[in-house]
């Protein structure tokens, strides 16, 4: 392909992505084939890519790109004044015509804020994946990039925060799952708080470039566009912030960065999932206390039951009982009735909201594969169970207006 002439209109191909529905990219990358993905696999996922040499100084206004193309893709070095001020033009020439969005090498937090603050539609870690560039375009090709830079005040997406009563009772699969399959209803954000052994991105076999470590690095910049940049979308739409790629002490949250990142999370989105670590401190505390529901996971050893009884009684010292819901998981299935929750629920004090199949197969299947339980087995007992406790959890009465601090 020569030049950035990468489509010419035609009869046979009419306006943009008409003839296939396809979204329509130019792709302009110094090295293509060692940072975008194989043009089988773009054509596979439905995105019409033509490639071009990079040059940013050389696009014009005049350029068929603008006509043709649902959006651009193109590489650019943050670190070059002369590019950055390539960028810039090129975003104000493009604007109304086509969505722009950018590629770094080496990308960082910094970098991200600089080109979305110039425009950007997006910005693309140097080599990306074919769910990356989708999850750039699929706003790319709406008239107005979904992001809330109207500051609002009040409260608008509800906060769900899951607690673990031990490790190992499926905390986190219950919350990668709860939020892929809300988010075939709502917009929902998945905050993996844990930032020592936080694994939701791995659950949903997700390899984001930028964590939760990069927000906190960046705390004093923090605002929604900031956070949206930094979460990776997973194939069922769910937004995942994932923990920081190296542990981190817990003392390096605060209760004032937890306060503020829920707050501007609730704003951009309609739900907000927290999986938490299992140490109670003082930000985690607070988490619970801004969430709407805190949903206790616990199985039916005696172990858990046991942790799990801990656990309530220092919720019920922080007044945050009525935030409790409690989640069975993995109860035996039984061919014929119910398993009876009774001796457990007289040992907690409390009733079990909700019991969870123990379907370790399909499970695991979807945690190996990064799908959805519904994807792998829809009539599943377990899959059955887990829509159940959506509805519960929909079904909670959340304050309106609610402001967060």
């Amino acid at each position: 392909m020569n030049g950035p002439d990468l489509w010419r209109r035609g009869e046979e191909r009419g306006p943009a992505g008409a003839s296939t529905g396809r979204a329509r990219i130019a792709l302009l990358l110094r090295n293509a084939a060692a940072h975008a993905p194989e043009p089988a696999a773009l054509t596979a996922a439905g995105l019409d890519v033509r490639f071009a040499p990079a040059d940013i100084a050389a696009l014009a206004e005049t350029s068929p790109l603008f006509a043709d193309a649902d959006a651009l893709v193109i590489e650019v070095d943050p670190a070059a004044p002369v590019e950055l001020e390539a960028f810039d033009r090129l975003v104000h020439l493009a604007a109304g015509r086509l969505s722009v969005i950018a590629a770094v090498d080496a990308l960082t937090v910094a970098h991200t804020r600089t080109l979305l603050k110039m425009g950007a539609v997006d910005v693309l870690p140097l080599p990306f994946t074919v769910d990356e560039l989708q999850h750039a375009v699929e706003p790319a090709r709406r008239p107005v990039r979904p992001v809330a830079r109207v500051q609002a005040p009040a409260r608008q997406g509800r906060i769900i925060s899951m607690l673990g009563a031990i490790g190992g009772v499926g905390t986190t699969a219950i919350a990668t799952q709860l939020g892929a399959l809300w988010a075939g209803r709502a917009r929902v954000c998945l905050i993996d708080f844990d930032i020592q052994f936080g694994n939701a991105a791995l659950y949903l076999d997700i390899r984001p470039s930028l964590t939760l470590g990069h927000l906190i690095e960046d705390e004093a910049r923090l605002d929604t566009e900031l956070l949206q940049s930094v979460a990776t979308r997973h194939a069922s739409g769910l937004d995942v912030i994932a923990s920081p790629t190296d542990m981190m002490p817990l003392d390096s949250l605060t209760t004032d960065f937890v306060g503020r990142t829920l707050r501007l999370a609730s704003q951009a989105y309609d739900i907000v999932l927290v999986d938490l670590p299992r140490a109670w401190t003082e930000w985690t505390v607070r988490v619970v206390e801004r969430s709407d529901i805190a949903c206790l996971v616990s199985n039916l050893s005696v172990p858990a039951i046991h942790q799990s009884r801990r656990q309530l009684e220092l919720i019920e010292a922080n007044n945050l009982m009525d935030k409790l819901r409690i989640v069975a998981n993995r109860v035996p299935t039984k061919l014929f009735g119910k398993v009876s929750f009774s001796e457990t629920e007289a040992v907690l004090g409390r009733r079990i909201d909700l019991g969870i199949a123990n379907d370790y197969p399909t499970v695991s299947a979807a945690i190996d594969q990064g799908r959805t339980l519904t994807e792998v087995s829809g009539g599943a007992r377990v899959t059955k169970d887990m829509k159940a406790l959506l509805e519960l959890l929909v079904a909670v009465p959340v304050v309106e207006g609610a402001l967060l601090p």
